[in-house]
């Protein structure tokens, strides 16, 4: 986890320090290795660093110039698992790091905005092209890094985090009426609108062009290719869905740094552990928390059995109801949405279980109940035909 952020000023001025040092403190937490910053014209960009891949020479900016020698700067938040693979592809090119983050400021270069048609991971990248004197700012496909915007009478600034947005007082602290009335109805906000007036979000798979202080194009890209049948048998796409687990988790563990996962119990987590397992030699780390005083939602007994059979070092962690009323306050003050999803307050418990057991990467099973209909209202859905279900 990185922070990034930045400005594009209205009236062409050089962004001024003081702001961009506003940026660095507030995103601090999300980068303590180190940060670094880019000024050029009427863009700057800063950047605090997690160091996951390439530890010595990944910091950013990271820089690269077209044909006619005009430099472009990108900083991300994220990690990009097919850097490797995009390196060979790019031939011989000039490669100043060994970053997973160095490739897409290639792409770009050679494919314009469609540089993210190549990419395989999770990321928030901007771009600064001095030569159009654009602002790119790109998010995965399914919106995993977070990345915000506003469009204020100084300029176009955006960051990953809403409270660094606030923190620079070019947006005022008011709250979106709208949002919120959508947030205690679905436990959630839609679409670009934030819970704080003027904030909005990029949308996952979304691009979005910035000159002179204000967006002039946006594009998006679909999580997920177009559905369709297909004239195969349950043993061959069993075979294929393995194939398809065992490759993405092994280009997941591509890490400089060691890392671990979140055993839940349930069968995401446990298929990640096994896949694991599998593709390693020495025991994984799984942590699993459970809650004292109630058998609901605790999944301990069958993680147990989960970890042993995988030969994993378990931790377990007991999440009472004094460690909710301590935690509350600090979890809602670094959520960048409000989300009536309780598991953040035991997840927060895990991430902090792992940093002590000096763990930058953890590996978990988000996701693979919205991929595979794992939730009732999923089977409730099929049911009714909503998702188009053969009668």
């Amino acid at each position: 986890m990185c922070g990034i952020a930045g400005i594009m000023t209205l009236d062409g001025t050089v962004p001024d320090g003081p702001l961009l040092d506003k940026f660095i403190s507030s995103l601090r937490h999300r980068g303590p290795d180190g940060d670094g910053r880019h000024v050029a014209g009427n863009v700057g960009l800063i950047q605090t660093r997690l160091a996951i891949i390439d530890l010595s020479t990944g910091d950013q900016p990271i820089y690269a110039f077209n044909k006619h020698g005009d430099k472009c700067a990108l900083v991300a938040n994220g990690e990009i698992y097919n850097y490797l693979e995009l390196r060979e592809g790019l031939g011989r090119q000039a490669f100043m790091t060994q970053s997973d983050c160095e490739p897409p400021l290639y792409l770009y270069l050679r494919h314009g905005l469609d540089f993210v048609n190549h990419l395989r991971g999770m990321y928030a990248i901007a771009i600064h092209d001095t030569a159009k004197n654009q602002l790119v700012l790109s998010r995965d496909p399914f919106g995993i890094k977070p990345l915000y915007y506003a469009e204020t009478q100084k300029g176009f600034i955006f960051a990953s985090e809403p409270q660094a947005l606030l923190a620079t007082g070019l947006v005022d602290r008011s709250l979106n009426e709208a949002a919120r009335a959508e947030l205690l109805q679905l436990q959630f906000t839609c679409g670009a609108a934030t819970a704080l007036q003027g904030i909005s979000r990029v949308l996952p798979g979304e691009t979005i062009v910035v000159e002179n202080g204000r967006i002039v194009s946006r594009k998006r890209m679909d999580a997920l290719p177009a559905g369709g049948t297909e004239n195969t048998s349950v043993d061959q796409a069993l075979m294929r869905l393995d194939e398809t687990l065992n490759d993405t988790i092994g280009i997941h563990q591509r890490s400089d740094v060691p890392y671990g996962m979140f055993l839940s119990g349930g069968v995401d987590s446990s298929m990640v552990l096994a896949m694991m397992h599998r593709l390693n030699s020495q025991p994984v780390q799984a942590f699993t928390a459970g809650f004292s005083g109630t058998s609901a939602g605790d999944e301990r007994d069958h993680a147990r059995a989960v970890a042993n059979a995988a030969g994993a070092e378990h931790i377990e962690i007991n999440f009472s109801d004094e460690d909710f009323w301590q935690l509350l306050p600090e979890i809602a003050k670094v959520m960048d949405d409000p989300a009536a999803d309780y598991a953040v307050l035991p997840t927060y418990l895990l991430a902090s279980k792992a940093k002590q057991a000096g763990l930058k990467v953890i590996l978990t099973g988000e996701g693979g109940d919205e991929l595979f209909g794992g939730y009732a209202r999923y089977r409730r859905a099929q049911r009714w035909r909503i998702l188009g279900g053969r009668r």
